[in-house]
């Protein structure tokens, strides 16, 4: 392909160097075209600019996120050492604090009861029987809506009454509160197993993780709060 001079516009060999014309230096084909500027396509480097080494990609460390952040449970089995698991002492008095507050659900059939006999007892009449029968459904009534208050706590808080005052959470394994299905389900098994042998109970004192019988099962364990 013929050079161009940039000085007088004759046309060189394009082996040329120097302008066979002028004597004037041609432009380089290695720099540019014959018109001193780039070849077509091609466009200069930036000043400066310096390519980046090329860098072998590394596979994330067992265990860690690929986005550079190790990931675990934020309140849980991995989060909780095990001096956080709560004490059998507390989980015992939380247990009685539980029933109190039953008891006092209660106390109106109780109060519609003993009024009841002593009514009875004096007169013997048939109004003072159906006062003591009254007591009864209204006794059994005020259970029932302690216990299901607290289950609904420990659902949503995972505290009842007696845990919250004695600074105590059940959690599940992700160290969420255990919905009201699943606390209703655990409830009904401590009782079970309450019935069937009360050391049953006394389980998270040989445990490692302080989880009774009930807890295994449903995957729970009891911590500080």
């Amino acid at each position: 392909m013929p050079t161009f001079c940039p000085k007088c516009g004759a046309q060189n060999s394009d082996w040329a160097q120097t302008c066979q014309q002028c004597s004037a230096p041609l432009p380089s084909r290695a720099s540019g075209d014959v018109y001193g500027g780039p070849f077509y396509g091609q466009q200069p480097a930036p000043p400066g600019y310096q390519p980046a080494p090329y860098q072998q990609p590394q596979a994330p460390a067992y265990g860690a996120s690929p986005y550079g952040a190790h990931q675990q449970p934020a309140y849980g089995y991995g989060a909780f050492p095990a001096a956080n698991y709560a004490g059998m002492g507390k989980r015992i008095a939380a247990y009685f604090l539980d029933g109190i507050v039953g008891f006092v659900g209660a106390l109106p059939g109780f109060i519609l009861l003993f009024f009841g006999i002593i009514m009875a007892g004096a007169s013997g009449r048939e109004p003072e029987v159906g006062l003591i029968l009254l007591s009864y459904p209204v006794l059994f009534a005020g259970l029932l809506a302690v216990w299901l208050y607290n289950i609904y706590l420990l659902g949503r808080d995972g505290a009842t009454l007696g845990k919250r005052w004695m600074g105590i959470k059940v959690l599940d394994g992700m160290g969420q509160p255990l919905g009201f299905g699943k606390a209703f389900l655990r409830e009904i098994v401590k009782g079970a197993l309450a019935n069937v042998c009360f050391i049953l109970l006394l389980w998270p004192l040989w445990d490692q993780e302080k989880q009774g019988l009930y807890d295994k099962i449903f995957g729970t364990h009891v911590f500080e709060a």
